[in-house]
């Protein structure tokens, strides 16, 4: 899923999330392809940002867990006094490798 502007999105991108008004009724649901006709009625409803179902072309590729986990160690470094930081370090770590493992099933 990606968010665009909605002046990006183009005629048959796949709405991946409602598209909700001010007021919070779903004026979009999700799974509509978007047409000419339905942005300029988003547009008129001053909708600015879609949700749009696909990879978003220019993201940076993911990070291995192994980065993931220097990265955490990097951003920690010199917190090792701190009970409650290296707590937080370790809860971050849990989830990071839950979340692959989950991936990996």
């Amino acid at each position: 899923m990606r968010r665009l502007y909605l002046s990006e999105t183009q005629a048959g991108d796949i709405v991946a999330e409602p598209v909700v008004n001010d007021r919070g009724m779903v004026i979009l649901p999700k799974g509509v392809e978007l047409t000419a006709a339905v942005i300029g009625r988003l547009q008129k409803m001053n909708v600015t940002e879609v949700a749009v179902e696909g990879e978003d072309p220019n993201a940076p590729p993911p990070k291995s867990l192994d980065e993931q986990l220097e990265e955490l160690d990097f951003r920690f470094a010199g917190q090792e006094g701190d009970r409650l930081m290296m707590e937080i370090k370790s809860i971050a770590r849990e989830h990071l490798v839950a979340r692959k493992e989950a991936e990996d099933e």
